[in-house]
């Protein structure tokens, strides 16, 4: 991520020096080019800020760039991906165990039932309103897409995925975002309304693309121990 500095010994209009990385801040900051009141600021920031106050979150970052770098040289040389993309069977097994986990936590999160409306399946009956199904029809579909979103967006697969040694990535081999793992569950939850006709896209596409991965341009692949 690219940082900058204003440099107040230069002219008006020239104070502006950057774009720098991680280590040559801290390279500077060693070298007491810095002043605690020296403004700094990086992409994320609403403005600029003093050096002082964003200096202990740079040297967080610097560890973590630190552990970052051992992973890589020392973790990842011994994993390699497979080239080949993972099956639609081995995508239905992690759809599968994805289903039982969040039968689970639908039955852990009972207490909360009556307060959102939702209905047990002994209470649902041919009888049942759509008015009536609404209330539990919403639960569902949010605690799955706030599943989908959260395991894709922080560990790259939901629960089932990794449990089959799969993993969710992006087209371009860009760390996954919220805005794509949204849109990805978003549209996953949407088609789970229509007898998952868009999840059968696995079985004939190359890359063994559902329509989810069509919209938010992710790919699925199986990860294999070199």
């Amino acid at each position: 991520m690219d940082w900058y500095y204003i440099d107040s010994s230069k002219p008006e209009g020239k104070r502006r020096n950057g774009p720098w990385s991680l280590r040559q801040m801290l390279g500077f900051a060693e070298q007491g080019a810095f002043v605690p009141d020296t403004l700094v600021w990086r992409d994320g920031f609403e403005g600029w800020k003093p050096w002082g106050t964003v200096e202990p979150e740079l040297k967080t970052e610097a560890q973590v760039e630190i552990v970052k770098q051992v992973i890589e040289e020392k973790i990842l040389p011994n994993i390699s991906i497979s080239k080949n993309y993972a099956s639609f069977w081995a995508r239905l097994g992690a759809f599968i165990i994805d289903s039982v986990i969040l039968q689970f936590i639908f039955v852990l999160l009972t207490p909360l039932h009556s307060y959102f409306g939702v209905l047990s399946a002994a209470e649902i009956t041919p009888q049942t309103g759509p008015a009536e199904l609404m209330p539990t029809v919403l639960f569902l579909s949010a605690l799955v897409f706030i599943y989908h979103s959260f395991f894709v967006k922080n560990f790259s697969g939901t629960l089932g995925k990794i449990a089959l040694g799969l993993a969710v990535v992006r087209h371009d081999g860009k760390p996954m975002t919220w805005s794509c793992a949204f849109l990805r569950s978003f549209v996953a939850c949407f088609l789970s309304s229509f007898f998952a006709l868009g999840f059968l896209l696995a079985a004939f596409d190359m890359e063994k693309r559902t329509l989810h991965d069509f919209v938010a341009n992710t790919r699925v692949l199986k990860l294999q121990k070199a």
